[in-house]
């Protein structure tokens, strides 16, 4: 694969996380279609279905480091979208404080395979530095697969300040099964369907003509760890 298939921004972004409610979610995606283009993944409706492999060490060190709200903390992850296996993504996303970043290199199904049920040796043959970093942590630090997130989305962009902002609904975690292709059958509700996570993401600032259509102050901040809830609520 080639390297241009690569991600590895070294720029921090602000992540804010909020519960709203389903009601607000309709409302919200009202205003913001009025001005926002949906994500180049949207289908139709501008909804679409995310699917994640979240990994950990036996001792669940990214599962504590995010219980905690550790300043620094990372979190390894396999993602793919609509079960579609012709784009699957390994992803790192690495928090400072209410800072984020995430850098992504796509991978092909056999290399998946061969990270769920082998040693991923098959990642020392890409010209990846993220591919040789989850080789290291898979084989030395002791990263095992250990919940699939699954979730449906729609994604608002704009080009001024790279904002991003997501509505996640129906999120289920597997209650059997870590193979995000053949397990879904087995996945639960780990937030209640009524609840739905927003994520505000921007490089510098939040135009204010964006932050005008979001919902006011009173809705609930949180840090809103699927992951977490995937470990934690089955």
């Amino acid at each position: 694969m080639d390297r241009i298939m690569e991600d590895r921004s070294t720029d921090y972004r602000h992540e804010q996380k909020y519960f709203i409610t389903l009601t607000q979610a309709t409302e919200l995606t009202s205003r913001l279609s009025r001005v926002l283009p949906f994500d180049r993944y949207s289908l139709d409706g501008g909804r679409y279905l995310i699917s994640s492999v979240y990994f950990d060490t036996l001792d669940d060190r990214s599962l504590e480091g995010t219980e905690a709200g550790l300043l620094k903390r990372k979190k390894y992850r396999i993602r793919a979208y609509n079960h579609d296996d012709s784009f699957i993504s390994l992803e790192k996303k690495t928090k400072r404080g209410p800072l984020g970043k995430k850098e992504s290199v796509r991978i092909d199904r056999r290399i998946y395979d061969d990270i769920m049920y082998k040693r991923g040796e098959s990642l020392l043959g890409l010209d990846s530095p993220l591919a040789h970093e989850f080789y290291h942590v898979m084989n030395v630090e002791g990263y095992r697969p250990r919940t699939v997130v699954e979730y449906v989305r729609r994604a608002f962009v704009s080009d001024i300040s790279n904002v991003r902002i997501t509505l996640d609904m129906n999120i289920k975690g597997s209650g059997s099964g870590l193979d995000m292709f053949l397990d879904s059958g087995s996945l639960v509700y780990t937030v209640p369907p009524c609840w739905v996570v927003m994520e505000v993401k921007y490089d510098h600032f939040l135009p204010d003509h964006i932050k005008a259509l979001l919902p006011d102050a009173s809705v609930m901040q949180s840090s809103c760890s699927k992951y977490v809830y995937g470990r934690t609520f089955i």
